[in-house]
């Protein structure tokens, strides 16, 4: 036998073994194809292990709570939502509603609002459950649970809004039309019409600033990107306390403006306009709820890589109870006072707004009898400089308090 013979052998033999392993792994795949829909899949049919667990994965994920249960309301699947909301405790369902809702999708599809107890808590739930039709999993009972608490929450919300709104646009306006009528029977008496007309005057601008500050409110929902620039804090609050001059007249107040940072810059990256409205209304609330003639401090400082204003009165104060409130819309911790200052019970919450949304904070200080601290803190521009030493700024509300008297 020739080599070459030899050689043509070789490769005959080494191609007939390489196609009959090709041949064996075809037959062993498609036999493994045949054995591999062993295991039931979560909702319906049967699936391989990769699936099911395809199945797992995407159930986690899933903010709602998910169970799959049988006839009987034995618990098969449930998701971490479920866990984490107490629909299914230990592997069961936890409440009497949910098997009540179980036992009934058995005979047909149910979609119901339930409440739910967690001790001292309810929940409230958007419930759905149905029994599956597939021939190949029957008896099985697939159960989403959504909460709606948010959804209440929002809606009881938008409901308070437009009940506070309404109330506050009936009074200036109510009041409007009511002295309009006693000018038409005051006759020729000039001093009455000059009354009554300057009366007039103080609801309209009341109504002017209610319009104004929910013109304000629409554009913090409408969202969007503010512009930012660098700009100097004193600036800001100058103008602020310029804006304020006719309320400040009109109670015979004086803000008084105590630079303690005048040797350091105080630049900071916000949308000046924003900014300029939320200093404006804390200096116009300290105002209103300070006696008449008192005098309302403004300070800037600076603490670390943050500019501080901080602006004092000497108003009545607000009890410790009420002091997580004050930035709720349309809350007035005094209702009667600020029936006669014209007060919205919006400033401190547009004010609150801005300050966050310009990456700053706000904080009360206040005792009653004693008057209240607003302090905001922003941050500086990148490139300030920072100051020599140690700062004033850094001691509490309370001890600046005295200091700005």
């Amino acid at each position: 036998m020739t080599p070459a013979l030899t050689a043509a052998l070789a490769v005959a033999a080494v191609l007939v073994v390489a196609a009959t392993a090709v041949v064996a792994y075809r037959a062993g795949a498609a036999r493994a194809r045949d054995r591999m829909p062993s295991a039931r899949a979560l909702f319906a049919g049967l699936a391989d292990a990769d699936a099911v667990d395809a199945e797992r994965r995407m159930l986690a994920m899933l903010e709602e709570a998910v169970v799959v249960a049988d006839v009987s309301g034995a618990v098969l699947v449930a998701n971490e939502a479920a866990v984490e909301r107490g629909i299914v405790v230990d592997g069961m369902l936890a409440d009497d509603a949910v098997r009540a809702l179980v036992d009934e999708a058995a005979q047909r599809p149910v979609d119901r609002e339930l409440t739910l107890v967690r001790g001292a808590d309810r929940m409230h739930v958007a419930a759905t459950a149905q029994l599956t039709t597939q021939p190949a999993a029957p008896g099985r009972i697939t159960l989403v649970c959504a909460d709606t608490g948010y959804r209440r929450s929002v809606d009881r919300v938008r409901r308070d809004f437009v009940t506070n709104v309404s109330h506050e646009l009936k009074t200036p306006v109510g009041a409007i039309m009511l002295l309009a009528e006693t000018i038409g029977d005051a006759g020729d008496d000039v001093d009455m019409i000059r009354h009554f007309a300057a009366r007039i005057g103080v609801e309209a601008k009341r109504l002017d600033g209610l319009v104004r500050r929910l013109i304000e409110l629409g554009r913090m929902n409408a969202g969007g990107e503010r512009s930012a620039a660098a700009v100097d804090v004193r600036g800001l609050v100058a103008q602020a306390i310029a804006d304020t001059e006719v309320t400040a007249a009109a109670r015979h107040a004086v803000v008084r403006l105590r630079d303690a940072a005048a040797d350091m810059p105080l630049p900071v990256e916000v949308d000046a306009a924003g900014m300029r409205i939320a200093f404006k209304n804390i200096i116009e609330n300290a105002i209103n709820y300070s006696p008449e003639g008192a005098v309302v401090a403004v300070e800037l400082s600076r603490a670390g890589d943050e500019a501080c204003i901080r602006v004092v009165d000497h108003g009545v104060g607000i009890p410790q109870q009420l002091q997580g409130r004050v930035f709720e819309r349309f809350y007035r911790v005094d209702p009667a006072r600020s029936r006669l200052t014209g007060g919205t019970g919006l400033g401190l919450s547009i004010a609150n707004h801005h300050v966050r949304a310009n990456h700053g904070r706000i904080t009360l200080w206040s005792r009653p009898g004693e008057g209240s601290t607003f302090t905001v803190a922003l941050p500086l521009a990148q490139n300030a400089a920072a100051p020599d030493g140690p700062e004033a700024a850094d001691a509490p509300d309370h001890q600046r308090k005295e200091d700005i008297r």
